[in-house]
Order: C-alpha cells, then structure tokens, then sequence
C-alpha cells in the first residue's frame, strides 16, 4: 500500500526533508484508549497528510528492541514492512539519531521525570531544543517517505506534546487536537480484561482510582501544557465524531484549513477510510481499513461502587466537558478551567 502524496508534489516543490522547508505537526492529545485511531484515520484523508500514529514509540520499543509480531496496517509485519524498514535505513544513516532520540526518550519523555523536565523547559534548556532537534529530524524523515507535509500524531502525552513547542519545524505549525473521551468508557477499557498482547505498565496504573485519577490528570495536563488559544487548540469529544461526524469534521476542517469534503462524503455514505501504514496505534489498525459507525458513543454501565468512584474523583472535570450521570446523550461542553 502506497502513502497518498501531497497535492502540487513535483519537481518544482521544495523536499519537506529540507529543514527551511515547513512541516505541520498535528498533535492529538488527552489519554490513550480515546478514538486516536480513528481520528488519525480520518484526518489522514486530507490531501498531503500522513498519519504516523504513536511516534513516542520510536525508537524504543518498536525498532529497538523491535517485535518480529507486532503488524503494520498494510498487512505486513513491521520488520517486513517496506515503508518502515526505508524509514529505519533513513534513520540509521543519521549519525547518532536513534540512539539520541532514546535518550531523550529516559530523560524528558517518561513521567516519573515530569518535575526535572518541566524544570528544564522552563529554564529553555538546550539540551531539551537538541533532542526536539533531532525529534524533528525523524519526523522529516517520516514526512519525506509518505511523501506528506502534514504529520499526525497520536502520542497523546500532554509532556511530549509541550516538548512539540520548541520544535522549530522550519517555520511550520504545532496545532494541538485534543481528543476527549468519556472517562466511563476510558475507566471500562483500561481495567476490562486485556485481549492481544498489549504493552501496560506496573498492576497499579491499572487499580480503579490509578485509572481514574490519570483521566483526570491527562486531561488537565492537557488543557495547561497544550492550550494556547483557537488557533493552535481545538477540544474534540470522540462521542461527537461519532454521533455528530460531519459537524465535527467540518469544525476541525475550519481549524487546520484542510479540505475534509472527501472525508465527510465517506462518513455520510459509510464508506471505509484505509490505514496506510499504521504500526503504532490500537489493534484496529489490523483490518486495514476502519468505518465510522455510531454504536462506540455508548458509555458501559460501572458499579455503583465505580461509578461513585468516577464521579466523587473526576465528575466536575466531565460535567465541564459535557458528560452526564447516567445518559449517553452528552451536552454542549463548556470551556473546563484552565
């Protein structure tokens, strides 16, 4: 399967892999298990846009140590699949890139440093525009190799997605989408059993009020390192995407200035959206292709016991967002404190 190229690709058009050349990023943020691949999916439907799924997983653990089973959406295992390995050669002829990325991977990306990277931003710190230096290296070569000028990623972490504001990009564009889901359907997923081999973290990430505290506390992360005004932040709710997916695809057409008619078209008719490529996203990406449908919106039915849990912990954050006790009907959400 062969990445869509960019509109006005030709011999005239400067290479995205030159760094004076602008590269548009577009990050979605929030928590995992949220309709990332979905959204991803669809946006990767407009002209000159790749969606690369979750980069944060790069180098470590998909190139290194590398996983002979983890599959690309193409059909083909990673290792095999043609797109990457041109990818991981281009990365490898970068003297020192993926090493350097790994090591910024420990020192800036992983939680548990949250107070000594954020120390570091703040004091702009060299060393952290050095690793997004080279964190844009590795997207140009993703861009130049799907032959994109707009690159979606699904990392969803608030602290990665505050690095992205130091990225230089060639004069290009952060723009932040962040992407909220029910923290029922969220709290469902993560302490349901586990089908597939999946990556988790320690047994407490996954205790009941671990999985809730994190929804709230990615979210608000989200809001305080990713939001800086409409330009560059749109909140969208995976519930409206699906139930409302026209008007909310057109919502996210007026704020990236990327024509989405095609996209609605599929939507409205239910056609299938194909994955090109995807390697680091939900399982889904296995079929190769996804269709929109509306029966997701639902929230589960929790305990009394969680439920009580959900709200008494996070409750104000999701009536901010327009969730509601009891219904899977959402209201209009209102701006959630900043």
């Amino acid at each position: 399967m062969t990445p869509p190229s960019p509109p006005n690709d030709g011999p005239g058009t400067p290479s995205v892999a030159d760094p004076d050349t602008p590269l548009d990023i577009v990050y979605i943020t929030g928590t995992h298990r949220s309709g990332g691949t979905l959204l991803g999916t669809l946006l990767a439907s407009g002209a000159g846009v790749f969606y690369a799924g979750e980069l944060y997983r790069f180098p470590f653990p998909i190139f290194e140590p590398g996983d002979p089973t983890r599959g690309c959406s193409c059909g083909l295992p990673v290792a095999a699949c043609p797109f990457w390995t041109e990818v991981r050669a281009d990365a490898e002829s970068r003297p020192g890139l993926l090493s350097d990325l790994r090591a910024g991977q420990r020192a800036y990306e992983d939680w548990g440093h949250l107070p000594s990277t954020l120390l570091h931003y703040l004091r702009k710190d060299p060393a952290i525009d050095r690793f997004m230096a080279r964190t844009e290296e590795f997207d140009r070569i993703v861009a130049t190799r799907s032959r994109s000028k707009v690159i979606v990623e699904s990392s969803f972490s608030p602290l990665r997605g505050l690095l992205y504001r130091r990225a230089r990009l060639g004069g290009g564009k952060v723009r932040y989408i962040h992407l909220v889901r029910d923290g029922r359907s969220f709290f469902r997923s993560e302490t349901g059993p586990i089908g597939g081999p999946v990556e988790i973290g320690p047994a407490w990430q996954r205790s009941p009020p671990a999985v809730v505290a994190r929804w709230l506390v990615f979210h608000l992360a989200s809001i305080a390192f990713c939001s800086r005004g409409p330009k560059t932040y749109l909140r969208v709710r995976y519930e409206d995407l699906l139930l409302r997916p026209s008007e909310t695809v057109r919502s996210i057409q007026q704020f990236l200035g990327i024509d989405y008619s095609e996209a609605i078209r599929r939507i409205e008719t239910e056609q299938a959206f194909p994955m090109v490529h995807l390697c680091a996203a939900n399982r889904s990406r296995l079929k190769g292709s996804l269709v929109v449908h509306p029966e997701m919106a639902t929230p589960p039915r929790l305990s009394r016991a969680h439920t009580a849990l959900f709200w008494g912990m996070a409750g104000w954050l999701a009536l901010a967002f327009g969730y509601r006790p009891g219904t899977a009907k959402t209201a209009s959400s209102s701006p959630p404190p900043a």
